[in-house]
């Protein structure tokens, strides 16, 4: 049997090592390619990549958001709890009950103390009336 050579590359030069001198090279390689991955997963920003002037914007932008369909949503929120305060006590309780604690009109109805069909023509009149508020403050 003959014995095995070991080699390592250092500086770009071959050198021999120790079985045990390579194992725990390539375990420590094999380590710092692990994190690297993990790394890259993660998104970890290094001081390197930033450029002479410490700017790193390019790096870090997420893509993945549209930031000005997130503006426009909150814009229409915020226009919209305009509009319900506009409203009634009972076209707001109305509203409140079916969109935000998702109440079935069967409930609503039965709390109010009227007819289901009632509150359809109700909400009806009220989603009529929220367009008209909304479309005249644009």
């Amino acid at each position: 049997m003959t014995k095995k050579d070991y080699f390592i590359f250092i500086d770009k030069e071959k050198v021999m090592v120790s079985k045990e001198v390579y194992l725990a090279y390539w375990k420590q390689t094999n380590r710092e390619k692990y994190l690297e991955r993990l790394d890259r997963k993660n998104r970890l920003l290094y001081i390197s990549q930033f450029d002479q002037d410490g700017n790193f914007q390019d790096i870090i932008e997420d893509k993945s958001v549209d930031v000005e369909k997130l503006v426009e949503t909150k814009e229409a929120i915020v226009n919209l709890r305009k509009a319900i305060s506009k409203l009634s006590d009972e076209e707001r309780e109305i509203i409140n009950a079916l969109y935000f604690r998702e109440e079935t009109i069967r409930d609503v109805a039965q709390n109010i103390g009227t007819h289901k069909t009632s509150i359809i023509r109700k909400r009806d009149r009220i989603l009529e009336k929220l367009k008209m508020i909304l479309e005249k403050n644009k």
